[in-house]
C-alpha cells in the first residue's frame, strides 16, 4: 500500500526528533480524528452491536495470535498471498 506523507503534521518522539505522520491515500489527519471520536463516544454495548452486525467476510477468520508470532504469520500470509489463486 502507498502512503502518502502529510508534511504540515509533525510530532515529536521522546527523543527530541521531528517525525512525519504518514496517512493512507485519502486520509488525513482530520479523518482520522472524527473516526478516533466516533468510536471514543461509544458504549460498550453499541460497539459491541457494531462488531456482531459486521459483515463475515468470506475466506476469512479472526483469531488470537501470541505478539512474538506475528512476524511469522505476517511472511506467511505474504507468501499465500505471492501464490495465484488458481495455484492454491
Amino acid at each position: 500500500m502507498k502512503r502518502t506523507k502529510v508534511l504540515g503534521n509533525s510530532k515529536h518522539r521522546k527523543s527530541g526528533k521531528r517525525i512525519k505522520q504518514e496517512f493512507p491515500p485519502g486520509w488525513n489527519e482530520r479523518k482520522v480524528r472524527a473516526v478516533i471520536q466516533h468510536y471514543e463516544h461509544m458504549t460498550d454495548e453499541e460497539l459491541a452491536r457494531e462488531i456482531e452486525s459486521a459483515p463475515e467476510v468470506r475466506g476469512e477468520k479472526l483469531i488470537s495470535v501470541p505478539a512474538e508470532l506475528i512476524p511469522a504469520v505476517q511472511k506467511l500470509i505474504a507468501r499465500h498471498q505471492k501464490v495465484p489463486a488458481n495455484e492454491r
